[in-house]
């Protein structure tokens, strides 16, 4: 009988992505084995709203819970899934993570094994504006005013945040030269890896 390789097995990603990019970068965690639960506001994904089949296809074997993030009961409910996650993603620009108290270093003193991949639009200060197929259109333009029928950035976007948790979970396995021993939890800092959610080249940045 032919096993099913499975190399996210054993690792739990937290979701707080909504869209298109973050949940196609969970279904393919999950695909690799991953244990995956996501957060949506009480409004819910916009995507049940304007696309259902597709929401429930990306969000087939995730737990999605409600959480507003910024009440009291919502933030009980992030404690908790954080302190079970070993992956934390993320699509929110950089200055409202920090309003939730979610920057990275003030996760990283919080949960110093968490890593954290973050999907923004651009590297650096343009990680501040939105960044999807649509918004990259009218930064340049292409004739017609419909999306192409591949949603190229989006789903490049997604492709390089599921590489970004791979590369998360081989960090997390990765031994000290000399001694052939995990790295002890609590004491090895997982990288933060932005993605950018851009045509390619867009290389991570670690932090």
């Amino acid at each position: 009988m032919t096993r099913t390789f499975r190399p996210l097995h054993g690792l739990h990603i937290l979701s707080l992505a909504l869209n298109l990019p973050g949940p196609a970068a969970l279904m393919r965690c999950h695909a690799m084995g991953a244990t995956c639960v996501k957060l949506e506001p009480p409004a819910g994904d916009p995507m049940r709203q304007y696309a259902p089949p597709a929401y429930a296809q990306l969000h087939a074997g995730v737990k999605v819970l409600e959480a507003d993030l910024k009440a009291p009961a919502g933030r009980t409910i992030l404690e908790r899934e954080l302190a079970k996650a070993d992956v934390l993603l993320t699509s929110f620009r950089p200055s409202a993570l920090r309003k939730l108290g979610l920057g990275w270093k003030e996760l990283h003193a919080r949960f110093p094994t968490l890593s954290q991949v973050a999907i923004v639009g651009a590297p650096g200060a343009a990680a501040e504006e939105p960044g999807h197929d649509l918004t990259y259109g009218r930064a340049r333009p292409v004739p017609g005013t419909e999306l192409p029928a591949t949603l190229y950035a989006d789903m490049g976007g997604s492709l390089m945040a599921a590489e970004a948790v791979l590369q998360a979970a081989l960090r997390k396995h990765e031994r000290y030269a000399g001694t052939g021993e995990t790295h002890p939890e609590g004491l090895y800092r997982k990288s933060r890896s932005p993605m950018p959610r851009s045509t390619p080249p867009c290389p991570a940045r670690g932090a």
